[in-house]
């Protein structure tokens, strides 16, 4: 077993990518709602490497900029980056980052372009190399039609004897269906002599980091595999039609999931679901959502159709309607949102309370029961229990310099139309007129009317 479990991964990111027919570099491309490469190593970093050693190459500064921007502080703090020199294949990218990776006892190797494997299958293999510790292990899976992918050949104990590249196979090898992955686990001390020893190969005079596992097991080391239960993990991205099948493929395997824990989902191939979304049973989705980013849904929810929500917490019997909009907002027990209502991020919705038709909340809390049925919009706004709100309602929280802030008391009516010129303070079972524009605080109990009075003029007949 071994005793020094401190580990770098590193991710092979330097690719052209030509077949993406593209600008960006390959792994940019979007997946959902994260780059390739950014949903490899937020998986990753869920086995707590000490490093994460990103190799970049073709236009790097695109690469190291995107990650900046999108991954947390404490995240990318563990990111360091090497730009390799020389495009000359996985090998070649090994070689130049090992300064970096000479620094930890072990090293997981994997493709910023294959991030198809889930959380868990990475730490069973990680757990099964610490365990065993042989030099290498090697992620295989057996696929039906192995094409290009180089075959694994196994030795009388099981382990990996050879790695042998489509292009190089006989016919005997060539029916073999266990194949490569492109994820390994090394023994940093073996994977160093190993890459050292690289020879070039091929047109292009590349250098391939399958030989190193190679030369590891002609220097007399252990190279094991970690077989895949499922092969759509090892899945790699080369072209636009390998991203739409990935997505699709992320979008079953997740529904799969939901749906074997207990969540109704209407319309599998219609409904789409990250996976870093966690729902709890009896809730059930309808076709044409999109849950995006890390967002939790209760138990005994309804959701849809359509719609999109991302980073929300939806709690226990909360119901959003079609054709709802909710961004980094909470939704609490019971309460109802929609149709056509959108929450803008910092929105609590209390129990039991409803935001309808075409209303729209941002950084504000709603208190129990209140309404918010149709056509109005609440910002900046600190709301009681039971408050109900007339159609038409705004809180005018902007006053060209900064936001400012309402505070509607328990129970307080609000007439429709009216508007609430922040900062102001409706107290506890207030009513507002229709069509009255609120400046000034109004106490608790009271009747604010703040309109001009009716005035009705006969009009003159005009002559001919």
């Amino acid at each position: 077993m071994a005793k020094n479990k401190s580990f770098a991964a590193v991710v092979l990111a330097a690719g052209l990518g030509t077949r993406m027919r593209s600008d960006l570099p390959k792994v940019l491309h979007y997946l959902g709602d994260m780059s390739l490469i950014e949903r490899a190593i937020r998986k990753i970093a869920q086995l707590g490497p000490a490093k994460i050693i990103v190799i970049t190459g073709h236009k790097a500064e695109l690469v190291e900029a995107e990650l900046a921007k999108r991954l947390g502080p404490a995240l990318f703090e563990k990111i360091v980056f090497v730009r390799q020199k020389r495009l000359l294949g996985s090998g070649r990218a090994v070689q130049e980052a090992m300064p970096a990776i000479r620094a930890y006892a072990h090293a997981m190797v994997l493709c910023g372009d294959a991030p198809l494997f889930r959380a868990e299958t990475v730490k069973k293999m990680a757990g099964f190399y610490f365990k065993h510790a042989p030099d290498c292990l090697v992620m295989t899976a057996d696929l039906p039609e192995p094409g290009s992918y180089g075959r694994i050949k196994r030795n009388h104990a099981g382990d990996v004897a050879a790695i042998v590249e489509a292009a190089d196979a006989d016919t005997w090898e060539k029916n073999i269906k266990e194949v490569n992955s492109g994820t390994y686990f090394f023994s940093v001390k073996a994977l160093e002599k190993a890459v050292r020893g690289l020879k070039k190969k091929g047109s292009k005079g590349e250098f391939y980091l399958t030989d190193a596992v190679e030369n590891i097991i002609t220097a007399g080391g252990q190279a094991a595999a970690f077989k895949l239960s499922d092969a759509t993990e090892m899945t790699g991205i080369n072209s636009r039609a390998d991203l739409a099948a990935a997505y699709a493929m992320l979008n079953r395997r997740k529904a799969a999931d939901l749906m074997a824990a207990g969540v109704t989902v209407v319309d599998p191939s219609n409904t789409y679901v990250e996976e870093s979304t966690v729902i709890g049973r009896d809730t059930v989705i309808y076709p044409g959502v999109f849950i995006k980013g890390v967002t939790s849904i209760g138990r005994n929810c309804k959701i849809g159709p359509c719609g999109v929500i991302e980073d929300c917490r939806i709690d226990d019997g909360a119901t959003v309607k079609y054709s709802c909009a909710l961004e980094n907002s909470r939704v609490r027990a019971g309460a109802v949102v929609g149709p056509f209502a959108r929450l803008r991020p910092l929105s609590d919705i209390g129990p039991d309370a409803q935001v309808g038709n075409f209303a729209e909340v941002k950084k504000s809390n709603i208190g129990r029961g209140s309404k918010i049925h149709h056509h109005s919009y609440i910002g900046d706004t600190e709301m009681g229990e039971k408050v109900n709100i007339g159609a038409g309602t705004i809180t005018c929280n902007y006053d060209g310099v900064q936001k400012n802030r309402t505070v509607i008391g328990a129970g307080a009516f609000i007439g429709s139309n009216t508007n609430l010129v922040a900062p102001v303070i409706i107290g506890a079972g207030a009513y507002t007129a229709a069509g009255s524009t609120i400046t000034e605080d109004v106490p608790g109990g009271a009747l604010a009317i703040a309109r001009a009075r009716q005035v009705v003029k006969q009009l003159k007949k005009r002559t001919k």
